[in-house]
């Protein structure tokens, strides 16, 4: 049994399952570069407490992609990850194209590695670049190595064939642009090229093969190859991380100062390509639709920013009058303080911009917009100064609007605007500064933009398939002068694979009938009744109107038709609904008070589902409900729209049968045939979904178990576990699945043999955590329900759930793929682009409604149960048809798709939201620390059900034993 969390764990004797290797040393240069390819990681060795147990190497570049075991900090445990048993042979061969390029030579010469450092040590990193790049640096390797080609990261390492054990070079780059020197800046350096190590290929091919243990050397042989494969196409393109663009590539407008840019994204990948005819090594491109920032003059970008904000306040505001819109107010003591138009720019933070009054190409970051209380308007460029040392050593103070016109001959137009404060310390009028492409969106986009960049960015496979051929060709690998100087040689066809076409499973409904989707992925409910109808017949229930969006008999029409629907697919109701209507501007926690109490003095009964029939889709609408209906009273609720309501269309509610009848514990169907699981079996689906970018909100940690033989019925626990932590929290595993465990034992009667672990959103990084922490503790869980027999504690097979990725399937064929040229759902791949000898494979079980189909990419790190492939991958392909509210088959295992979900339902349960009727409530426009800084804090917890208001224990318990996040 694996130790429990907070123990000291070691290293294990060998990492990733490969045969046991003494770990080469890292050299102390490496060591001490802090790069990518360098350093050993971590924290000293000592107690727990040194240390943060969910840790991972941050020193290893993002920019390409690594085996689990790469990632491990020292003093951490690196376990032993599940081999490749075998590959799966059932089902149909099909060819495929995968858009993995193979990298087909590599030349044999050793590469050496060195370190590069400036004295005195600069303040900014763009120093290195810059002198790296000047003509003192760049003449002299050229003179001196004439024959060789160096690779640099633009800040400690560098790669060459060359040979020297250390060159100093005197960089002045005040010279170097032509420039007198500053006497508030040294801008003289020596920069220094140490030799730091041999970076030797043959040490990666042998990890490739399986006969070597990753350790740090395979690492550097990575960091050299992604470099080669980047140097060139970044002298040419803007790298921003895996992903290159430039001005030439598409974009799109979305709408309120964002734009989306088409970029091509490229990574070096370890496969499976070993024996097969390749290395071992490939690259993935793909095309990458993300959204930035447009480029403009700050003021106009200002001026968008405030409009979109708030249409009713500065709709029509221009840049002439932007300094009265910011200008602080003051408060009845005679304080200034922001005014709501400054406390909107908060957004515009961290934005890269330029100036023009200055044409050097310098490019700061927005710290803040600057405002001090004490200051006339808060601060502007008529009232913030600063002292600059002058020529003969002595020291001016300026006022900021006297400097620029004194220094640049630049009279502000608008001296009264805020001024912009950068990471540096400097001052800069906003009228001076432009924004430039290329800087990334942070926040969540709008519906509108999301519709529009879906639009720009959803492509069918053929489309798609061309642009990649495209970027291919932009790229130009043959014709780069590093790959060719370092003998790389990469493939531009895409790489063919022999995939497996899994055959669909039938559906089993009521008395046995089956439907056989075969290849369509489709089937169709009429004429079928669910497997199992709600539990209690449904006679205490409710239809309440918002905003009298439909009048009385429209709502009766549609709870009439949803009846008979829901009876003819097996729903058991023996009393019409009872009708409310309110009207506009009724607050949300009087709707479901009143609602809640009325019903159920009409049935003299809890109410067992409440319909809402909402004006609009608004998202802070249906969490109010939600919330007040989840946490102050526990019944359960259904939404459906008025327009929906208007129409009363059969398919519409047959749809909504399936989640009602999963709300109330029916089940929609099974799959058909033998059980899946020789031996009692539980399913547990965990996600961990986190606030968007600059949002206060926690992380949630959502956890579902299965509670029948089928696996088909869940039951969810939800709670906050941190900010921004990824991994589960020990004390929220033991608190969620603790009583989800208990449940299971009661319903069964024993505790499980077996349990089939998914994991949804972690990185290769966080894998070991996996095992380490989230693992450990589920067994503890187990220990304790088993009465400390740790004979009991089930076997687990941990398989991570993966959509994050940029593969592509491409049928070879017209016989290979759908009439979209998607792949038919039940293609496997497991081959070429897997890990050399992990367990890993691509599954595509879903039918893609627009676009390519994305694969679920599923890693197995610990396989105790030991499952032939086959009967593993046919069992999460066969249960995606069980997805209850679906008649197609989802992408990813139920299992994780119902955490997911009950994780986004778990947001309205956030105390520290302000919805009305439960928690406080945050007024619009204060301040809020985003969640990224707030690690250290207590996180509060979620609201529990029903523990808010006046739900009776027994209707708490009720409550939380349905599908109610469905």
């Amino acid at each position: 049994m694996s130790s429990p969390p907070g123990s000291t764990r070691g290293r294990s004797g060998s990492q990733g399952g490969s045969p046991q290797r003494s770990p080469r040393p890292s050299s102390p240069a490496l060591e001490a570069s802090g790069q990518a390819g360098g350093i050993s990681g971590g924290r000293p060795h000592g107690s727990e407490k040194e240390r943060d147990p969910f840790a991972i190497r941050e020193d290893i570049s993002k920019r390409f992609e690594l085996p689990p075991e790469a990632y491990v900090c020292e003093g951490q445990l690196i376990h032993d990850f599940a081999q490749r048993p075998s590959h799966n042979e059932t089902g149909q061969a099909i060819s495929v194209e995968v858009n993995q390029f193979r990298v087909v030579g590599i030349s044999n010469p050793d590469i050496q590695q060195y370190d590069i450092t400036l004295e005195p040590k600069p303040e900014k990193p763009i120093v290195f670049v810059k002198a790296w790049n000047s003509k003192a640096v760049q003449g002299f390797l050229k003179t001196k190595f004439p024959m060789h080609e160096f690779l640099y990261d633009n800040r400690a390492l560098a790669w060459s064939f060359a040979k020297s054990r250390e060159e100093r070079i005197k960089v002045d780059l005040d010279a170097e642009q032509g420039r007198r020197p500053n006497p508030e800046h040294n801008n003289v350096f020596e920069l220094i090229i140490r030799h730091a190590t041999q970076v030797r290929l043959e040490s990666l091919r042998a990890y490739l093969k399986g006969t070597m243990a990753w350790d740090n050397s395979i690492l550097e042989c990575m960091s050299f190859l992604d470099h080669a494969l980047r140097q060139g196409s970044s002298e040419r393109f803007k790298l921003m991380k895996r992903v290159l663009v430039n001005n030439s590539s598409e974009s799109q407008d979305l709408g309120h100062s964002v734009e989306a840019i088409k970029g091509i994204y490229s990574t070096m990948r370890l496969n499976q390509s070993i024996g097969q005819g390749g290395l071992g090594l490939g690259v993935n491109v793909d095309v990458s639709n993300q959204a930035f920032w447009k480029g403009m003059k700050f003021t106009e970008l200002i001026r968008n920013h405030l409009m979109d904000t708030d249409v009713n306040k500065w709709g029509r505001i221009q840049v002439n009058n932007l300094a009265q819109a910011l200008r602080p107010v003051r408060d009845n003591a005679g304080s200034l303080h922001m005014s709501e138009a400054f406390k909107a720019l908060r957004r515009l933070h961290k934005i890269r911009f330029e100036v023009t009054h200055r044409n050097d190409g310098k490019v700061y970051s927005v710290k803040c917009f600057h405002f001090d209380a004490k200051l006339r308007n808060g601060g502007d460029a008529t009232s913030v100064t600063f002292k600059r040392k002058m020529q003969d050593g002595s020291e001016k103070t300026y006022i900021v609007a006297d400097y620029y016109k004194e220094t640049y001959n630049q009279r502000l137009q608008y001296p009264e605007l805020p001024l912009i404060e950068t990471n540096r310390g400097g001052f800069f009028p906003i009228e001076l500064c432009e924004v430039g492409r290329f800087n990334p969106y942070p926040f969540k986009l709008s519906p509108d933009q999301t519709s529009a960049m879906i639009r720009f960015a959803v492509k069918r496979p053929r489309e798609r398939k061309i642009q990649i051929a495209n970027m291919i060709s932009n790229l130009n690998w043959a014709g780069d002068k590093y790959l060719r100087h370092f003998g790389i040689r990469i493939s531009p066809q895409m790489q063919k694979v022999t995939a497996r076409l899994l055959p669909a499973p039938k559906i089993e409904f009521e008395k046995k009938k089956t439907l056989a989707p075969q290849l369509s992925g489709r089937w169709d409910l009429r004429g079928c009744r669910f497997i199992r109808g709600n539990r209690e017949p449904l006679k205490a229930w409710a239809f309440v109107v918002l905003d009298s969006c439909v009048d009385k008999i429209t709502v009766e029409n549609f709870a009439k038709v949803f009846a008979n629907v829901y009876k003819g697919h097996g729903g058991n109701i023996t009393a019409p609904p009872v009708t409310y209507i309110f009207t506009r501007g009724v607050p949300i926690g009087k709707i479901v008070n009143d609602s809640y109490h009325s019903c159920r003095a009409h049935f003299k009964a809890d109410p067992q589902i409440i319909f809402y029939v909402m004006s609009s889709k608004a998202a802070h609408v249906y969490e109010e409900l939600k919330k007040n209906a989840d946490c102050r009273f526990a019944f359960v609720t259904q939404m459906v729209q008025g327009d929906s309501v208007k129409k009363a269309q059969g398919q519409y509610c047959s749809n909504v049968a399936m989640k009602v009848n999963a709300k109330l514990g029916g089940q929609t169907c099974r799959v058909e045939g033998q059980p899946f699981f020789t031996v009692p079996t539980m399913v547990i689906g965990v996600d961990v979904s986190h606030s968007s970018p600059g949002s206060a909100s926690p992380s949630i940690a959502a956890m579902c178990v299965s509670m029948d033989k089928d696996t088909a019925v869940y039951n969810a626990a939800v709670q906050t576990n941190g900010w921004r932590t990824e991994i589960v929290k020990p004390t929220n595993t033991y608190s969620m699945l603790g009583p989800l465990a208990q449940r299971w034992v009661r319903q069964f009667g024993m505790v499980p043999k077996h349990v089939i672990y998914f994991r949804d959103g972690v990185s290769e990084g966080q894998f070991s955590h996996v095992i380490e922490y989230e693992l450990s503790e589920m067994k503890n869980v187990f220990k304790r329900v088993a009465g400390g027999d740790v004979s009991k504690i089930p076997k687990f097979t941990v398989i991570i759930a993966g959509k994050r990725h940029h593969i592509r399937f491409f049928p070879s064929g017209a016989q290979d793929g759908d009439r979209n040229s998607n792949p038919f759902p039940g293609t496997l791949v497991d081959r070429e682009v897997t890990h050399p000898f992990h367990y890993d494979f691509y599954l595509c079980s879903h039918v893609a409604i627009q676009g390519t189909a994305r694969p679920v990419h599923y890693n197995v790190i610990l396989d105790e149960i030991k499952w032939k492939p086959e009967d593993l991958q046919k069992m999460i392909y066969h249960q995606c048809y069980q997805y209850c509210r679906s008649t197609t088959p989802v992408s990813l295992h139920p299992a994780v798709y119902y955490a997911h979900l009950a994780g986004a339902r778990a947001r309205a349960h956030d105390q520290t939201r302000g919805n009305e009727g439960t928690g406080g409530l945050m007024a619009k426009g204060d301040s809020t620390v985003a969640s990224s800084q707030r690690k250290d804090e207590n996180c509060p917890k979620l609201l529990a059900l029903g523990a808010q208001g006046q739900a009776s224990l027994q209707g708490a318990k009720g409550f939380s034993e349905t599908m109610w996040w469905v």
